[in-house]
């Protein structure tokens, strides 16, 4: 064998390694099994050098196996002996049972008795004390008349000797098979083991943390790289009493506890301590196997390492969807109503003050949301959006202020941060604040008040430093005389109030966000002015969402790419400007981002000055512009319901609304077609 193989056979005899040769070219395994030839002492030689050099499985029978098991400590695979075997290599020498003697050890002498006991021949079988002794222990037993003498290679040289025929005992090429098989398997399984104990030893070395791990009795197992850097300066002893003083020693008297008490279940714990003159994190884990616990590790931070974490954790979020992605340039309009409210946001931007932003459905709260963020000094910090009344009251409370494990059925087993945490250093949006619980209430006027949250089910306090931007279509006022919101709640939330104008009081922007609109989608389609023109008299109780919504029906049903006043009836009848109510369509998000000073040439879409009469007289004795709008709604739902084979989920992401937003809809027009 020149180079060293992962499986060594080692062969009693020329028959075994002749089968063994052969299976091992038969399956293409020459790369990783070898053949040596030996028994007794010679076998355990090779062995101990073999191990040395690298390899791992030892194949082997009879005395070869015992030897091996005795004095090796790599997996010794054995090859039982078969009767088969025996009574095949019996009728090989071609004489009488009386004149054939099998000449074994150990194991094999064992088999060789009890295979003589089953058939009954009269065949002699001698057991020799030794490798060694072979040759005087035979002559002294062998039966006068003998001619055959079956064995290894200790027999051949005794029946060469005194000029018998020797027959090896033969082997079964499936018997070597299978314990070849098993070697494989159990090659397999190590290696898997050393890459991930390969794996596991990379990573431990790699992190930043120091890592220890000391039994019962304290004595130190392992440690990772960054361990000896940080203790390079103490002794063994030392290094103990630092990490096992207090509560912490424990851990390490448990081997002595065990022969005195019954012990207490052992929990991991933290502790802080001190080296040098830096303070340090210790968290103690017990290994625990079969219900005792066999050794313990422990982790080692400093508290700059975990601020660093904390930090990146946080700014990660980014990538996750807590961003903001909208600003002061993606709002569209001239009018002195919008001005004048961007403006007034600048303003508030530069402040850390609580933001309430007041408006009807569809005026744009979030965007303005978004846009004081990212022009606040918070805008590389993480912005948190949430609808207080997408979320029941129970769901709503566990996703603001998060749970620890177990704080109630169903929670994750690691437990969840609340968004109050995930937005720590930066911005937390609550909208639709009118519809938030009292009880909710209260625990967010704690956060507002302390800066602190406490999670469910968790008796700790987190400092979080963030800054509230609420929103409402509701009148928070009369809510409070109601007694269905807080007055100090509201005291806290409207700081600084931002009022949003609705549609109707910017009606001049109406051609500015048709363009917008059309361009952002980029639909071949053109409005004519007199199309403009009859848009721009709309109430739009639900704003600019019912607007766009509106738009999108014009477009949809549109035959020809130039969309005329005429066009629009049969889609839109009697517009005029009746006050709205500041209720309306859910419909669409809010879409005012398109940079005007980016605009084709070509696509300026004018209001210009249209005879009212003349554009009105098609509304005559048709329905009023909300009972239209209403009509395309409840159309609209409906399709989208079929077209989702009644899946509300579905649904309300495909229309951009919350499923509470589209039962209420259902509702609201008695959609029951589903």
């Amino acid at each position: 064998m020149d180079t060293v193989k992962d499986i060594v056979i080692f062969a009693p005899s020329e028959a075994f390694a002749s089968a063994a040769a052969e299976l091992i070219q038969e399956r293409a395994l020459s790369n990783h099994i070898g053949i040596v030839e030996a028994t007794g002492n010679r076998t355990l030689q090779y062995a101990e050098k073999l191990v040395r050099a690298g390899s791992r499985i030892f194949i082997s029978r009879g005395r070869n196996t015992s030897l091996l098991q005795k004095n090796i400590t790599i997996p010794i695979i054995d090859v039982p002996y078969l009767y088969e075997e025996i009574y095949h290599s019996v009728k090989a020498t071609g004489f009488p049972p009386g004149e054939v003697a099998l000449v074994g050890f150990d194991k094999a002498f064992q088999i060789m008795n009890r295979f003589k006991d089953i058939s009954g021949q009269d065949i002699q079988v001698i057991g020799p004390d030794s490798p060694a002794t072979t040759e005087t222990d035979i002559l002294r037993e062998l039966r006068p008349g003998t001619k055959a003498l079956i064995g290894g290679f200790s027999v051949k040289r005794a029946a060469k000797l005194h000029s018998l025929k020797n027959i090896p005992l033969m082997v079964d090429p499936c018997n070597v098979s299978l314990a070849i098989d098993s070697a494989l398997n159990i090659l397999t399984a190590m290696e898997h083991k050393d890459e991930y104990l390969s794996v596991i030893s990379a990573t431990v070395n790699r992190i930043s943390s120091a890592v220890l791990n000391y039994d019962t009795a304290g004595n130190l197992l392992f440690s990772n790289e960054k361990a000896g850097l940080l203790f390079q300066e103490f002794n063994t002893e030392q290094i103990k009493e630092l990490l096992f003083s207090d509560s912490a020693g424990d851990y390490i008297s448990l081997e002595r506890r065990r022969a005195n008490i019954e012990l207490k279940p052992v929990h991991s714990q933290e502790r802080i301590i001190r080296i040098g003159s830096k303070n340090y994190i210790a968290e103690y884990l017990p290994v625990v196997v079969n219900k005792k616990v066999k050794s313990i590790v422990i982790i080692i931070s400093s508290e700059n390492s975990i601020q660093s974490a904390e930090k990146q954790l946080r700014l990660n979020q980014n990538a996750r969807g807590y961003a903001a992605k909208k600003s002061f340039h993606n709002i569209i309009g001239g009018s002195p109503a919008i001005k004048n409210t961007i403006r007034l946001a600048e303003k508030y931007a530069r402040s850390q003050s609580a933001v309430l932003i007041t408006g009807e459905t569809g005026t744009g709260k979030e965007i303005f949301a978004q846009s004081i963020h990212n022009r606040s000094s918070r805008a590389q910090e993480p912005f948190v959006a949430i609808n207080c009344a997408a979320l029941p009251d129970s769901l709503l409370e566990s996703e603001l202020f998060g749970y620890v494990k177990g704080a109630f059925t169903g929670a994750n087993r690691e437990g969840k941060m609340g968004i109050f945490e995930l937005a720590h250093k930066g911005t937390v949006f609550l909208d639709e604040i009118g519809e938030m619980d009292l009880s909710v209430q209260a625990k967010l006027l704690r956060v507002l008040q302390e800066k602190e949250v406490c999670r469910l089910g968790d008796d700790r306090v987190i400092p979080v430093d963030i800054r509230i931007i609420s929103a409402t279509n509701k009148d928070l006022s009369e809510l409070v005389r109601e007694k269905a919101f807080r007055e100090d709640l509201l005291y806290r939330l409207n700081v600084l109030e931002l009022k949003l104008p609705p549609l109707r009081n910017r009606r001049g922007d109406i051609p500015l966000l048709i363009e917008a609109y059309l361009k952002k989608l980029n639909y071949p389609v053109h409005f004519r002015e007199d199309a403009v023109s009859l848009l721009s008299f709309g109430s739009y109780p639900g704003n600019i969402r019912q607007l766009f919504n509106l738009l999108e029906r014009i477009v949809t049903l549109a035959e020809t790419d130039v969309i005329s006043a005429g066009d629009l009836e049969g889609i839109v009848y009697g517009i005029t400007a009746a006050k709205g109510n500041g209720a309306g369509c859910d419909m669409m998000e809010t879409a005012m981002e398109t940079d005007l000073n980016t605009k084709p040439p070509g696509t300026r879409i004018k209001a210009e000055s249209c005879d009212k009469t003349e554009l009105l007289a098609r509304a005559k004795n048709k329905p009023a512009l909300s009972q239209a709008l209403n009509n395309c709604e409840q159309q609209r739902i409906e399709e989208c319901l079929r077209r989702n084979n009644g899946s509300r989920i579905k649904t309300a992401v495909e229309l951009n609304i919350s499923t509470a937003t589209l039962w209420r809809k259902m509702k609201k027009y008695q959609i029951n077609l589903y």
